[in-house]
């Protein structure tokens, strides 16, 4: 395995999926109907503990180890917030499932965000301990970010206007795409039987998806760029389109390790939203 030229710290790593779990509680906030007082006030729980987690986390030097004290303190403390958030939402989706619940997201959106929150209780389990996160086989890796980028694609489609045909069209195309990617992938694993990782055609499929993140990402900052000249017609926010960048730029950084063409970008994304600092 090639090592990427840039490493996420760290901080960075708490910095990445404590705002991205946040960006989480504040959709289902934002999908709750007026009379689901319950839920609405378990979600902003969230959003105000993920946020005081985010000030602490502000507090510490970017470069501590993850074998300090205060990074251990902290793993210490975000796990409890980051298991109870993983429970509150699979609830939501139990519910969502049994139509006991009036929220404007599906229950195969919820397996998306349970997925990452998941990976990130999987780091988690480390960093507790001082220790450094195994890394994901490129295998699980794009099992993960795959899911979430056509997850991506599938709930843009949701949020554009009817009129908006040339978009739907597009986005369409890329999420037909991404479908192909998961097939291989899957075909990937039994391939691995017998032949051992990093051959010829994985590598290839790193680069291919590595490729078409990219694209999708240019295509979905068109649309921000549209969203912010009040030029194309939607029912979302600036917050829910940006949730898409830092993700995939934490996607590519990861992805680089095994597609180095990716190394240059990698070192220039940024693992945060465009307009906000959370």
């Amino acid at each position: 395995m090639l090592s990427v030229n840039r490493s996420i710290t760290i901080w960075e790593e708490h910095a990445f999926w404590i705002a991205i779990l946040q960006d989480h509680a504040i959709f289902v906030l934002e999908g709750l109907a007026p009379y689901e007082k319950q839920w609405i006030a378990a979600a902003d729980q969230y959003i105000q503990a993920f946020g005081d987690l985010l000030n602490k986390l502000n507090n510490l030097p970017k470069d501590e180890d993850v074998s300090s004290e205060r990074m251990i303190q902290i793993a210490k403390e975000i796990w409890p917030v980051a298991k109870g958030y993983y429970e509150f939402e699979g609830t939501v989706q139990r519910h969502r499932i049994n139509n006991e619940i009036q929220i404007s997201l599906s229950p195969t959106y919820f397996n998306g965000t349970l997925n990452e929150n998941q990976e990130y209780l999987r780091q988690l389990s480390f960093y507790v301990q001082g220790q450094p996160a195994p890394v994901l086989s490129v295998v699980e890796l794009l099992d993960l970010w795959l899911e979430d980028q056509l997850g991506h694609a599938i709930l843009l489609r949701n949020v554009l206007d009817p009129m908006e045909v040339d978009l739907i069209h597009r986005i369409d195309a890329y999420s037909l795409k991404i479908q192909g990617f998961m097939v291989q992938n899957r075909a990937m694993v039994g391939y691995l039987r017998f032949s051992p990782p990093g051959f010829r055609r994985q590598q290839l499929l790193a680069h291919e998806v590595g490729i078409t993140v990219l694209e999708l990402n240019s295509f979905i900052n068109m649309v921000v760029t549209r969203y912010e000249n009040k030029e194309v017609f939607n029912k979302t926010t600036l917050r829910f389109l940006e949730h898409h960048f830092p993700e995939t730029c934490y996607f590519i950084i990861s992805l680089s390790d095994y597609a180095p063409e990716l190394r240059e970008i990698a070192m220039n994304c940024s693992l945060k939203k465009p307009s906000f600092q959370s």
